[in-house]
């Protein structure tokens, strides 16, 4: 049988660990739909090459964030900027790929379509970085 101390040590060390996650990616994400729509309100460039950037500012103070503060620093820099990557790239297809339905079948402003599509990557990036992207160079690589 587990030990009741140790099953909420472990329940109450995650709940901490998804809180930081939590708020680099309000962080991030606040960041991303500020720099998709200063881009789409000031410049001429279409949506999807607005939510590019925005993507990459997003990317570069997710890691940053998670990397530093969420996960303490585990294991190698570049490990885990490559993990967090294909991470990434995985959550801003599934995000590119909504944005670009909204706004082919015109449900929303490109704007709104923006501000949906981009809050569909925090819940991916939380459950592969926790299970993989972040993994310490002792775990299971």
């Amino acid at each position: 049988m587990i030990n009741k101390r140790f099953l909420k040590f472990v329940l109450w060390r995650e709940l901490i660990i998804a809180s930081r996650f939590g708020s680099v990616g309000i962080v991030a994400t606040a960041a991303h739909i500020m720099v998709v729509w200063i881009l789409l309100k000031e410049t001429g460039i279409t949506p999807i090459f607005a939510n590019t950037i925005a993507f990459l500012v997003a990317f570069l103070i997710s890691f940053a964030g998670n990397y530093l503060w969420t996960f303490r620093s585990p294991g190698s820099p570049r490990r885990a900027m490559f993990r967090f990557f294909v991470i990434a790239i995985f959550a801003f297809a599934s995000n590119t790929l909504l944005l670009a339905l909204l706004v082919h079948e015109g449900w929303f402003p490109p704007i709104i379509s923006a501000v949906l599509s981009a809050s569909v990557v925090p819940a991916i990036s939380f459950v592969a970085s926790r299970l993989w992207g972040f993994k310490g160079d002792k775990e299971f690589v």
